[in-house]
Order: C-alpha cells, then sequence, then structure tokens
C-alpha cells in the first residue's frame, strides 16, 4: 500500500517547505483553510513532480476532520502527520487563537488515531512561546480537554486576571498556553501511540522568517526581542524546521517519542527565567 503524509497548515511558510522536502519520498495529503494559497502550493508540487492531494477547511470542524479520516481511510497507510496550522497573536483574536492551535489539533489527532500503524510518526509544530509564557495549572487543566463545552467560557476570567496580574495580551497568552497545551499533549499520547508501535512529538520554533513570524517582528510584540537575544544571532528559516522535522519523522529518530524538540537557536536557553 502507499505510504502517505499529511500536512495541516500546509500553505503557511512551514508548511510549503516540509512538503516540498517530505514529498520527496511520500505521497502528499496536505490541508489548509486557504484554497486559494493550497491550490497554488499543489501547482508548484506538481511542477516538481510531487504527488499530493488537498483538502480545504478547519480542522477544529468535526465536519472537515471526519472527511480527512475518510480520505485517510482510502489512502493508504500513513507514514509521517505532520501540524503546522496555527495562528499567532498578530494574526486573529484569542478565540481563534485557541481553535487554531489546539482545538484543530486534538480534533485531528482523535480522527487519525484508530487509523495508526506500525512506523507511523507525527511532528505537532509547538512554540518556544509554550516553554516560556507564565505558568497557571488552572489553565493549563482546561487547555488539556479543549473540545469540553463552554471552553471558551471557562478560559477567559482566567485569561483577564493574567493580563491584569502580568500584563500582555489575551491574544499573547493565548498563544503562549495553546503551544504548552501542545507539548503536553505529546506527552500525554506518547504512551497509546507507543502501543501501536508508533511515535509523537512536538517541536518549538524560535522566530522564523517565515510571513507569520515577519508579521509577528513587525507588530510591536515581543518576536524581534526575542531574535535579538538567540545565541545564534539569526532568524529561523523554513528550511531550519523541515530539516529538523524530516529526521524526527524517519526512522533514525525511533528512539525520540512523548518530548519536545526546541529548533530555536538557543532562544530558550537564552531567555529562562527572564520575563518575556
Amino acid at each position: 500500500m502507499t505510504q502517505f503524509a499529511i500536512i495541516t497548515g500546509a500553505a503557511g511558510g512551514m508548511g510549503t517547505a516540509i512538503a516540498s522536502l517530505l514529498g520527496r519520498t511520500q505521497e502528499l495529503l496536505l490541508t489548509d483553510v486557504n484554497r486559494e494559497k493550497l491550490n497554488e502550493l499543489l501547482e508548484k508540487l506538481s511542477d516538481e513532480g510531487i504527488q499530493a492531494q488537498g483538502l480545504v477547511g478547519d480542522l477544529s470542524d468535526p465536519h472537515v476532520a471526519a472527511s480527512l479520516a475518510e480520505r485517510c481511510a482510502g489512502s493508504g497507510n500513513i507514514r509521517s502527520i505532520v501540524n503546522a496550522a496555527g495562528l499567532s497573536p498578530a494574526q486573529a483574536d484569542w478565540h481563534s487563537i485557541i481553535r487554531a492551535n489546539i482545538i484543530g489539533p486534538v480534533q485531528m489527532l482523535n480522527v487519525l488515531e484508530p487509523l495508526l500503524g506500525a512506523g507511523t510518526a507525527c511532528v505537532m509544530i509547538a512554540s518556544v512561546a509554550g516553554h516560556l509564557g507564565p505558568p497557571d495549572t488552572e489553565i493549563e487543566r482546561l487547555l488539556d480537554n479543549p473540545l469540553q463545552s463552554d471552553l471558551y467560557g471557562l478560559l477567559e476570567p482566567k485569561l483577564t486576571a493574567l493580563v491584569a496580574a502580568q500584563g500582555g495580551t489575551m491574544e499573547g497568552h493565548a498563544y503562549s498556553f495553546s503551544k504548552r497545551a501542545i507539548l503536553r499533549l505529546c506527552e500525554t499520547r506518547a504512551l497509546d501511540w507507543g502501543d501501536k508501535k508508533a511515535r509523537i512529538v512536538s517541536l518549538s520554533p524560535g522566530v522564523v522568517a517565515t510571513p507569520m513570524g515577519q508579521k509577528e517582528a513587525e507588530s510591536g510584540n515581543r518576536a524581534q526581542a526575542l531574535v535579538d537575544a538567540t545565541p545564534a544571532g539569526r532568524w529561523g528559516t523554513a528550511a531550519d524546521i523541515a530539516a529538523a522535522v524530516e529526521f524526527l519523522l524517519s526512522n533514525e529518530a525511533g528512539y525520540i517519542t512523548g518530548s519536545d524538540i526546541r529548533v530555536d537557536g538557543g532562544a530558550v536557553a537564552a531567555m529562562r527565567g527572564k520575563a518575556f
């Protein structure tokens, strides 16, 4: 049977780089909310001789997630899964950030997990913000179960209190906690994935020179300050992230699961313990 790779958020900067790399050895099933950009990517990959099909939609929508599962069930063996979908504080309100960054990923994993096979590997793109944002055990517990009813109603007063106590914005804190939720998600699900001889890891990029990263830097948020503090002395690139993803999905990374890999130029090491 054909082995294929699923990439969500495929039309974004990191998703496109990952698709071009994985498409050399695997057939691709790509998802994105932006129909026009996804079609442009599919055309580009076709010109490169890469076989890919697309699914347009928001995976936080159960109907879209179900359509993804249906496509997978008839396509062959799932070899690789990469969740590169997400929104940053400069792009959206905090509700949309929570929906894209944790509700959608959980919805996706829930429909795909029954289809896992031996050798399936998954990389969930997180962020250094998940390491550097302030802790709050109550918010973390809520996001451990992001499909619960009235999630936004439960989160709003806690995020409001956090902004009042520590500054920042609702969007910034929602982003940090949603990415920390991805780290926790990969840890907790690794046990069941191991029973199926499958692996799941998270990858935390630093500030990456994609349209999303550049918009964050231009917005006056903390992205540029993080770049300035990075020991590597430069922005990350989509190619940096794609290369790390390719390794983590490979058999050479077969002993890596349930953990987070930081591809951040040393940003967390430089900022640990400092206000972010």
